[in-house]
């Protein structure tokens, strides 16, 4: 349950969700509380200019002091109620309290806190008469008897209440939100997985039974249908590697069998009567060879085995390809010799880097089959040059040729020359081998031939920067 994609979604989107809304309260909460607070300080500016443009006036008619006095004495008025919420006080230079509201002295003669101000107007946010929070403004003005303080408040306490309940609606609202959500996204989710479901049966339904079957791509979501497109090339390799694997299983156990059934077959015939010491030998002797084709199929079947699951291990060594021909000569020479093929051996020197053992196999099956198909008095030549940063090591020979048409195949496993030209077979399965040996080296083979004139096999290795050891 908990490696479950729907679970994980729900819970990534709950998870965000959370912090992208607790971020949204956050910032509406502090939006609220600034807009408050700023039509509050409009409207605390507003009353002390006033009050201050009073005193100017009273001022510039010689009436500052009558005007203070007739403040300070004042009870009725907005600013005579008690703890009416509005307050405001004019300070001398010497910090004295020349004026407060009457809302301050009927609050057991209360005071603001006595501030110098400057030309700047500053706010505060306090505790004022009654325990309640007040905003303060504080100015300075210039006037004959030296910079008078003005101060003035108001009480913000309906503002918190506001805020208070800002918060309340908040932290009702959003569980609700929440669970919503959870529960809506949960059952989207599940909607939208359902083709992966759906996909996950498909996929569990084939079976080596069944390799041919595809998955449908044109049904899919636009996000699965890649996968379903790369899932149909991998079931096409597997269904390929299966399909190859049969064949090969059918083709080993259809070369294995011949050769058991000529034995079985010499040994049935020769015992039904009694034999000479010389049909005895005669039997063994052609046993003998049937056995020795065998175990040349089983070995070659080894080989393509462990290069398929990469068991052999090349180990690569800086060469030079003439050295390794010529050792290649000296063992193909008798296999020439009884055939009556000459075998010749010309260019120059080409260093590359390769697996010695590896690639003597690779280039005895090819000058093998080279002497296999050809005729008595004809020729084999390889020679080696060096073409676009590549040893190029040609094999040319005056055999039987190849049709074009079996170009494809020649390097497929199993796969022979038409035994109806007269000319011994083997197991099918050396150029295969060849093959994979040159890929591994990233090299590849090109071939020309010609019924009736002979092969070309052009096979092409990188070369080595390396010195030759």
């Amino acid at each position: 349950m908990l490696n479950s994609i729907k679970l994980k979604l729900v819970v990534w989107f709950l998870a965000v969700f959370l912090v992208v809304f607790a971020g949204l309260e956050i910032f509406l909460y502090l939006k609220l509380e600034s807009l408050i607070q700023e039509l509050a300080d409009e409207h605390l500016t507003s009353e002390l200019e006033t009050l201050a443009n009073l005193m100017i006036v009273e001022e510039a008619h010689g009436q500052l002091e009558t005007e203070l006095e007739e403040l300070s004495v004042a009870t009725t008025g907005v600013y005579a109620v008690k703890l009416s919420g509005h307050y405001y006080q004019i300070v001398a230079p010497d910090g004295k309290v020349l004026v407060r509201s009457p809302s301050l002295t009927l609050s057991n003669n209360a005071t603001l806190p006595i501030i110098q101000g400057s030309a700047v107007p500053t706010y505060q946010t306090i505790i004022g008469p009654g325990d309640k929070p007040i905003r303060l403004i504080t100015q300075a003005y210039q006037f004959s008897m030296g910079n008078l303080t003005f101060q003035a408040a108001d009480s913000i306490d309906e503002t918190q209440d506001l805020l208070v309940s800002f918060r309340s609606i908040v932290l009702v609202i959003f569980p609700l939100i929440f669970i919503l959500c959870g529960f809506g996204v949960f059952i989207v989710t599940g909607w939208a997985l359902r083709s992966i479901k759906a996909f996950t049966m498909k996929v569990g339904q084939i079976t080596e039974e069944n390799l041919n079957e595809r998955m449908p791509e044109e049904d899919l979501v636009d996000e699965l249908r890649p996968l379903a497109v790369n899932f149909n090339i991998m079931l096409s390799r597997i269904e390929a590697s299966f399909l190859r694997q049969k064949q090969f299983l059918s083709d080993a156990s259809h070369e294995l069998r011949t050769p058991t059934s000529i034995i079985k077959t010499f040994c049935d015939v020769t015992l039904t009567r009694e034999r000479t010491a010389t049909d005895y030998k005669e039997t063994v002797k052609k046993v003998g060879e049937t056995v020795n084709r065998m175990c040349d199929i089983i070995n070659r079947i080894l080989i393509i085995s462990r290069l398929d699951n990469k068991t052999i291990e090349f180990k690569p060594v800086a060469m030079d390809v003439m050295e390794l021909m010529k050792d290649v000569k000296r063992l193909i020479e008798p296999a020439a010799a009884h055939k009556d093929v000459a075998l010749t051996l010309t260019g120059g020197s080409a260093i590359i880097k390769g697996d010695k053992e590896g690639l003597i196999e690779a280039f005895t099956n090819i000058v093998e089959n080279a002497i296999k198909y050809n005729f008595p008095r004809g020729s084999v030549n390889i020679s080696i040059t060096e073409e676009s940063g590549n040893a190029l090591v040609t094999i040319q020979d005056t055999g039987i040729g190849i049709p074009k048409e079996e170009f494809d195949r020649i390097f497929d496993r199993f796969y022979r020359v038409d035994t109806s030209r007269g000319v011994t077979v083997g197991s099918g399965l050396g150029l295969s081998i060849v093959r994979t040996i040159i890929d591994a080296h990233g090299g590849h083979i090109e071939l020309d031939s010609v019924v009736g004139s002979g092969s070309i096999f052009k096979v092409y290795l990188p070369l080595s920067t390396e010195r030759r050891a």
